[in-house]
């Protein structure tokens, strides 16, 4: 009879082994997934339509918080950062000037970075977009950003540069809905 109690120790000894192994999985898979959300990539959701057609409302993107850690930001970047108006509340906009540009804004419609035309073939080619004549210089470590829907956007022409302190990571790719691929 002691052959058989130290099979059933054994066993359950075995299956309490077993258990705590994938435990100590489940742990470190949820400890990774929480430091790759928090250091290196984070999901997104569109809010609104101010970057249409590039992003469509709903569009669930990812963000790489790592972009400008390593590098600058550049003209052209879609960028995420947090709102300088609303806390809590995160934008994604397009980088149109970065540090030391002037940008120029014309009521035809027309945008200029440093005096030279910027042809955007990112908008609707439909849109008929009127600005405030205006000119604004970007100042050290900021940037001046805009929606690629520019008659339904909040953004730097109302709000002002954002800082670059703000800047929390570039869009990298929409991954839902799969029709955006």
């Amino acid at each position: 009879m002691p052959s058989t109690d130290k099979k059933e120790k054994s066993g359950t000894k075995n299956i309490a082994q077993e258990i705590i192994g994938y435990l100590i999985a489940v742990i470190c898979a949820v400890i990774l997934a929480v430091l790759i959300r928090v250091f290196i990539l984070e999901p997104f959701i569109v809010p609104t339509p101010s970057m249409e057609p590039t992003l469509m409302v709903g569009d669930k993107v990812i963000i790489n918080k790592l972009s400008y850690r390593f590098g600058p930001v550049k003209r052209g970047d879609i960028i995420a950062f947090r709102s300088p108006l609303e806390e809590g509340k995160d934008l994604v906009k397009r980088a149109i000037g970065i540090e030391g540009d002037r940008i120029t804004l014309t009521s035809e419609g027309e945008l200029y970075v440093n005096d030279e035309k910027i042809e955007e073939d990112y908008l609707q080619p439909s849109q008929d977009i009127t600005y405030i004549n205006q000119v604004i210089d970007v100042g050290r470590d900021e940037i001046f950003v805009m929606g690629d829907n520019r008659n339904n956007s909040f953004d730097s022409r109302f709000f002002g540069t954002i800082s670059g302190e703000d800047v929390f990571g570039e869009m990298l790719v929409v991954y839902w809905p799969p029709s955006r691929w």
